[in-house]
């Protein structure tokens, strides 16, 4: 039997043992939880990004109070203060904001990290009729003559400018008509062979001949050619400007052999150079990277096998075999230019003082101020219409404010209104030819030029109400 002292003893030299051994496990345990929690509080960091920004009623430019903030498929939300500002945390992007107030048009707005910082112009909502669907029945021909026939045509400060040449004589002309069709204006027989009509970033016409081009000047009924320049140094200077405000002037680059756009500003007074945006086709992108002999191509020149078949002496020498490999390497060069890489779709106007990149690939509208910081973005819901092809064109009628895209299909080419609040598509009509040739829109009316089968030197503006 042990006595007391030592059963003493043994308790306290077991608690020793125990307190020694227990230490390092708990400090063990103390340091995965310290660990655990760490990476989770990293986590969060990472997955949690923070948006801020400000909204203004677009008509007065004053900050708007209490619009509420919401979001597609969660329960988070933020209001904003008395200075319409307005802040918030989220963990999963991208994701829809949606911005609404009563008496003003709801935006949906993609939130996918292009920026942080929001400035949102708020539109006071008119309650409109539903729109439907009009078959072309009141289409009309705005210029059709049976003497002249039509090579190009322009829209410019209310006023229609038509290149025209005579048949049979090909002696060219300029035509300026008003909205009602009355000729105001024209040019007489010009001394040169034009080739199309321009209207430059600035909003000056020109004429566009061989070598040359020609800025369009109206003298009451006269319509003059001013200011000449080489068409090297019109390029240079004015060949990729697309709008221009009276602080910056803004331009496109195109590169990745025509898979990509990028967008920049230049300020007037400083001449500093200020970037937008890039506009990539990745799925073009990543076919050039599989497949290095289609980048060859595109930076080679054309092949010569027209030439070659315009020479009779070097055919009759040509064996059957040489006019086969040079007819089948013209056809694979024209299939990679013209059809399986044909350079990549975008468009800048401004619309409401706002700069707007349209980014035909990813399907999505970017909104920028008019000196460039970037303002919001926005999805074209372009897969919920199931109206024959998209064309990727974007139409714009300045008069209105309003965007228009088309949708091609056999029977003919649907028109639709792009919804800048929301991106939907509504659509408006669809014309009753199936494939109509440069078309403008202006002043809710839309104007486009149409060859008629089977009627040579036929070519035909028309015009429709919206």
């Amino acid at each position: 039997m042990l006595t007391l002292r030592e059963k003493k003893e043994i308790n306290f030299f077991y608690r020793m043992i125990m307190r020694h051994l227990l230490k390092p496990f708990l400090l063990l345990v103390v340091v995965l939880l310290a660990l655990i929690l760490s990476r989770n509080l990293a986590e969060g960091q990472i997955h949690y990004r923070f948006f801020y920004g400000k909204v203004f009623m677009s008509d007065s430019r004053e900050p708007l109070a209490n619009v509420n903030i919401s979001f597609v498929g969660s329960k988070l939300g933020s209001v904003t203060d008395q200075k319409g500002a307005f802040s918030f945390y989220i963990d999963t992007i991208p994701i829809f904001m949606i911005v609404s107030h009563m008496g003003f048009k709801t935006k949906r707005i993609l939130l996918d990290g292009t920026s942080n910082s929001m400035t949102i112009y708020m539109e006071t909502e008119i309650r409109e009729l539903k729109e439907m669907e009009i078959r072309a029945n009141k289409i009309e021909p705005f210029f059709k003559n049976e003497h002249f026939t039509l090579r190009d045509y322009e829209i410019d400060s209310g006023f229609i400018y038509l290149l025209v040449y005579r048949n049979r004589v090909s002696k060219e002309e300029l035509i300026c008509r008003n909205l009602e069709g009355d000729t105001i204006a024209r040019s007489g027989i010009l001394s040169f062979t034009p080739a199309s009509l321009l209207k430059d970033c600035i909003g000056y016409l020109h004429v566009v001949g061989t070598d040359s081009v020609y800025q369009v000047y109206r003298n009451d009924k006269v319509l003059l050619m001013i200011h000449t320049v080489g068409m090297t140094k019109f390029n240079d200077v004015l060949s990729n400007c697309v709008a221009s405000t009276d602080q910056v002037l803004f331009f496109k680059k195109m590169f990745n052999l025509g898979q990509g756009v990028q967008y920049y500003g230049i300020d007037r007074i400083s001449k500093r150079r200020h970037e937008l945006t890039q506009v990539i086709d990745e799925k073009k992108t990543k076919m050039l990277r599989r497949n290095p002999e289609d980048a060859w191509s595109l930076i080679s020149s054309q092949p010569d096998y027209l030439a070659q078949l315009s020479n009779i002496e070097r055919d009759q020498v040509m064996s059957m075999d040489e006019l086969t490999r040079a007819r089948k390497k013209f056809n694979e060069w024209s299939f990679t230019h013209k059809i399986l890489y044909r350079p990549v779709k975008s468009a800048l106007y401004i619309i409401n003082k706002f700069i707007c990149i349209f980014d035909i690939p990813a399907k999505q509208l970017e909104f920028y101020d008019t000196v460039g910081n970037f303002s919001y973005k926005l999805k074209i819901n372009i897969e919920e219409i199931k109206d024959g092809k998209w064309s990727g064109d974007i139409f714009l009628d300045e008069n209105q404010s309003k965007i228009y895209t088309t949708f091609l299909k056999s029977t003919g080419t649907g028109l639709y209104r792009i919804d800048l609040n929301t991106g939907d598509l509504h659509k408006i009509l669809t014309l009753i030819h199936p494939y109509p040739q440069k078309i403008r829109i202006y002043k809710d009316q839309i104007y486009y030029m149409y060859d008629i089968l089977g009627d040579p030197d036929n070519k035909t503006l028309y015009r429709e109400s919206l």
